[in-house]
């Protein structure tokens, strides 16, 4: 199974995945070492394990990342994934809340939101939606509500 993330303009961003199971918080995705990806401008190897969650039901895409450096809980901001013919796909909206083992959490990557909207990748519509996710995400990386606990 593939998960296509899309970043406007930059393209497609596909990762091999293999389904885990589906339950009320979403369907649930792993990608373990060694798993492929691939980019327009590259491709390799995951480095470590990632387990994903994903609904067509909300504007984001969990991303408990095992990386001894630093393990976190990422979340895309995005529009709503959809399931497609090989997997699932989603247009990534820039910002990413994350929450570090460390508990230290942040909203990433606003300087690429901003440009993203000055470009026209992202609409006011878009915008909108993607501020109040991440800011609604923020806080539930800080409450840790289930599935945002430890355990994912």
């Amino acid at each position: 199974m593939k998960l296509h993330k899309i970043k406007r303009p930059a393209g497609d961003f596909c990762f091999d995945v293999e389904l885990v199971e589906e339950d009320s918080f979403g369907t649930w995705l792993a990608a373990m070492t060694g798993s492929p990806w691939n980019a327009p401008h590259d491709s390799g190897t995951l480095p470590f394990d990632v387990l994903v969650l994903l609904s067509s039901e909300h504007h984001w895409v969990a991303w408990w990342v095992d990386d001894p450096t630093d393990r976190r809980l990422e979340i895309d901001v995005c529009l709503v994934p959809q399931r497609v013919t090989d997997g699932w796909r989603f247009v990534d909206l820039e910002l990413d809340p994350v929450r570090h083992e460390d508990g230290d959490i942040e909203i990433e990557d606003w300087d690429e939101f901003t440009d993203a909207i000055r470009h026209g990748w992202i609409s006011v519509e878009e915008a909108t939606i993607a501020e109040q996710t991440a800011i609604d995400m923020q806080a539930s990386l800080h409450e840790r509500v289930t599935p945002f606990d430890d355990e994912g």
